[in-house]
């Protein structure tokens, strides 16, 4: 096999950081304003002009699953907090709380007549009746720009249309 050898070059530093995360989907987005709050120099680099990842530019704006078939919520914490701070700008639509676990042929009916069955709706095999799950669809202009404010809040510096390419490593360090 055959090697290339590169020349080296001066490479300008524009930020140090404790923590640089490649990214800015939901998982990125969540683990830089996490950094940022927990006290580190934080930095999110996203390709695109825009942060949320498919949730945003994708349009798969559905956050299904939040609670089990029982009606107990057991995804919250950062989500939950971008889902409020969504609600109190009338952008999200989501069962409400006394339906999580719930059935009925009205109330699963409106999902399954709306062809969102698939997001909303789950068998409860223990009392074998189908149940409406908590499922939230956001508004994906909406939530980047909530995206953005929760970033900026938190103290991240953000690099949009960036690219993160190579780590550069001292020793065991990057």
């Amino acid at each position: 096999m055959s090697t290339v050898f590169e020349p080296s070059r001066e490479t300008r530093v524009c930020r140090e950081a404790d923590v640089v995360v490649v990214g800015g989907g939901p998982g990125g987005v969540s683990a830089a304003i996490s950094a940022a709050r927990a006290g580190a120099r934080t930095v999110l680099i996203e390709r695109y002009g825009h942060l949320g990842g498919m949730a945003t530019g994708g349009l798969v704006n559905i956050i299904p699953n939040l609670s089990d078939i029982y009606g107990q919520q057991h995804i919250a914490g950062l989500c939950q907090e971008i889902i409020d701070r969504m609600q109190a700008r009338d952008a999200v639509h989501t069962t409400k709380k006394e339906e999580w676990g719930t059935g009925g042929q009205a109330l699963v009916g409106r999902y399954s007549g709306a062809r969102l069955n698939h997001f909303y709706v789950r068998k409860n095999s223990v009392i074998g009746k189908d149940v409406v799950l908590y499922t939230v669809l956001v508004d994906p202009e909406v939530l980047k720009d909530e995206l953005n404010r929760m970033v900026e809040e938190a103290g991240v510096k953000l690099y949009l249309h960036s690219w993160g390419t190579q780590a550069i490593m001292d020793g065991d360090s990057v």
